[in-house]
């Protein structure tokens, strides 16, 4: 890491207004720890037009112009079992109310909603602590894709859960950084090798899945809201609202170990010579952490493709699909997770 990457931060502050108006922009509230810079970019679709004026250069004085605003970036850390829930107010689902589950733990339940989009807008803040001249916010911001998961299991090693977030928003302005930088308490990481893979059919209970012991080698998951800014005629050239350039989706990516019960719930369902519906499993993954703290995701998985793919010299399948509306979730997956952080 440099020493010029020290000095930049991330805060956030959920902003008062909803998908479809997501209002004005707000003071940060808290810090959000990243290991890299996150870097806020503006796109104004700046053109000059091709005129043919009778010499051989193209640009004419004074006709160039703009076009509509547009900002985005890409955020990257480690899934934290304390701060996961912003970055999920932003794509799953907003104004989630934690249940309390009595000794200072609470759970936050977020399932990719299907229908009307509950999503909360963030003011996003970054930049350089010392250089006011460096700082800058991003407004009314959405996450239009969510990628988390963790490498291969090593050993010696760690292989964490991590995420990226494509991040839209309406604008990037230079503005001063909220002084108050304080990040959420006792962070801990998600770690792949504390994390379990439970399956089981469409018709077992999520809390009654088997768990299929010591065969989970890796997991990448990634929701897709597919995100786009609308922008009409006026007196500014800011968009005004979001929309969907197509239905959302969930895929995911894993690597497990070759055993009868992974043959038999993975490869054999799927490799079938009678044509017939993509058969389809209900999958539980759970990540523990300290002190009780937990991540689990739930999902009815639709299996595409079951290739053989390696890792330490063991050869493994790599189960990847889509996932499926399940009735129970109201939803085709959902993400919950147990933490001591009572509220927003």
């Amino acid at each position: 890491m440099s020493s010029e990457n020290v000095f930049n931060v991330l805060q956030m502050g959920a902003q008062a207004g909803t998908f479809y108006d997501p209002g004005a922009a707000v003071a940060a509230t808290f810090l959000y720890p990243v290991e890299d810079p996150v870097d806020f970019q503006l796109d104004r679709a700046s053109a000059y037009p091709d005129h043919d004026l009778g010499r051989n250069v193209r640009n004419n004085p004074g006709s160039g112009y703009h076009g509509v605003r547009g900002a985005s970036t890409t955020l990257t850390s480690q899934v934290r079992f304390d701060d996961i829930m912003d970055i999920l107010e932003m794509i799953y689902q907003g104004s989630t109310a934690p249940a309390a589950l009595g000794g200072g733990l609470f759970s936050w339940t977020y399932p990719f909603e299907h229908g009307d989009p509950t999503v909360v807008p963030y003011t996003l803040e970054g930049g350089n602590i010392d250089n006011t001249d460096a700082q800058m916010r991003m407004t009314s911001c959405l996450v239009g894709s969510l990628t988390i998961g963790f490498a291969a299991i090593t050993a010696p090693g760690a292989s964490p859960w991590t995420l990226s977030a494509d991040i839209l928003g309406f604008d990037r302005e230079i503005e001063d950084l909220t002084l108050s930088l304080t990040a959420r308490s006792n962070l801990q990481v998600a770690q792949g090798h504390l994390t379990r893979l439970y399956e089981g059919t469409t018709a077992t209970a999520y809390a009654s899945l088997t768990e299929i012991e010591g065969s989970l080698k890796s997991f990448t998951m990634t929701a897709e809201r597919n995100l786009t800014l609308r922008a009409y005629g006026g007196a500014d050239d800011l968009p005004l609202a979001f929309g969907f350039t197509e239905k959302s989706n969930g895929t995911f990516e894993s690597m497990v170990g070759i055993n009868p019960t992974s043959r038999s719930d993975f490869h054999d369902i799927w490799n079938v010579t009678v044509p017939s519906p993509i058969s389809e499993r209900r999958w539980r993954l759970v990540c523990t952490g300290g002190s009780t703290r937990s991540m689990t995701i739930d999902a009815r998985v639709g299996i595409l493709a079951v290739p053989y793919d390696d890792a330490d010299g063991e050869r493994l399948f790599k189960v990847t699909g889509e996932y499926v509306y399940d009735d129970t979730l109201d939803a085709n997956h959902q993400l919950a997770v147990v933490n001591g952080v009572s509220a927003l």
